[in-house]
């Protein structure tokens, strides 16, 4: 029995059955990572043919909401988390905002001589001693992101024996060592994942990332933090506030 539509309405079918198919996956009804209705079948329970289907389904897909594995079918995206960059904070931070659960997987955290580039980022000497602490980080037991952060021993000494699977690393940084975050510098870039990041990320070699590198600074404008963050492309979406300045 084809679901109704307003036929004799001036918004087209394929715009009434792309904001039907949108609301459904909003409701959780077509559920992520599940096989999507074919053309076929959606263009029996609408009563159009499949050439106003194709149309709405290619709404879904610029808005990321379904993708298509060449070979497999159609599925349902998961929902993307929106990366603020107005707001300086955390990945624990923005997952609990988000009504998510964070946790980390501390893969190493060791010290190390900082080369060139880091040094450079904490206004340190080359060769000077820096923490390394790689994560992987989970939003409901999922993995999100890697993380690849150096800092400063000085500044934070027997970081090493704090366990930073569950704590906040800024919030670690604040509390412990007197080091609250102010401000940082940050920039964004798209990537394709390496296998290991492919490995760790749960997802395909070759897909797409998006690659965030920040300094954080302190009060004092000191630079305390040097991270690299590898987050995936089908769960985060980077969202920037604009404004003109004044003239």
């Amino acid at each position: 029995m084809p679901t109704t539509l307003l036929r004799n309405s001036q918004i087209p079918l394929h715009t009434q059955i792309t904001e039907a198919l949108r609301l459904q996956i909003h409701y959780a009804e077509l559920k992520a990572g599940e096989n999507f209705p074919s053309e076929r079948e959606l263009a029996e329970r609408y009563g159009v043919s499949r050439m106003t289907v194709r149309q709405a389904l290619r709404y879904l897909r610029q808005e990321g909401l379904i993708y298509h594995e060449r070979g497999v079918g159609t599925f349902v995206s998961s929902r993307k988390i929106d990366v603020h960059t107005r707001n300086l904070s955390g990945f624990s931070e923005e997952m609990v905002s988000l009504g998510l659960a964070p946790s980390s997987r501390v893969l190493q955290l060791k010290r190390e001589s900082a080369g060139e580039k880091i040094a450079g980022d904490l206004d340190l000497e080359t060769g000077a001693e820096v923490f390394h602490l790689e994560r992987l980080r989970l939003a409901d037991d999922e993995p999100m992101a890697f993380e690849s952060t150096y800092l400063p021993s000085a500044l934070c000494p027997e970081l090493d024996r704090i366990d930073l699977t569950k704590n906040s690393l800024y919030k670690v940084l604040s509390e412990n060592y007197n080091l609250p975050i102010h401000h940082a510098a940050e920039s964004l870039e798209a990537a394709a994942a390496n296998r290991f990041l492919a490995e760790q990320l749960g997802i395909k070699t070759g897909s797409p990332v998006l690659v965030v590198h920040r300094v954080v600074f302190s009060e004092s404008n000191q630079p305390i933090e040097s991270a690299h963050t590898t987050y995936r492309a089908d769960r985060y979406r980077a969202t920037f506030y604009l404004s003109k300045n004044a003239l």
